[in-house]
């Protein structure tokens, strides 16, 4: 009876486990995609002359895109080339 108890108990909370995990997988995935669209649009719309942010905290004014990389001018003769992909935010 004892072991009984312990199997129903080991069943009862794998099942729980289960649910918990597929609960979390879907919300994970919801939460990619839209993040992934936001970014795809954010893409999309960059063009010569945006202000835009970087994941750090960075800013800069769009002066060149290609087709994976982009030309910043951070500051007055400061030009970097970073991947466009590093750009989390058009600030104007």
């Amino acid at each position: 009876m004892n072991g009984q108890m312990i199997l129903n108990s080991s069943i009862v909370l794998a099942t729980f486990l289960l649910i918990l995990g597929i609960l979390y997988s879907f919300l994970s995935s919801s939460q990619l995609k839209k993040r992934k669209n936001v970014l795809a649009q954010l893409h999309q719309n960059l063009k010569v002359g945006s202000e835009v942010m970087f994941s750090g905290g960075l800013t800069g004014v769009v002066t060149e895109i290609n087709e994976d990389f982009v030309k910043i001018e951070m500051a007055h003769s400061l030009n970097i080339k970073v991947s466009r992909y590093a750009i989390t935010e058009i600030i104007s």
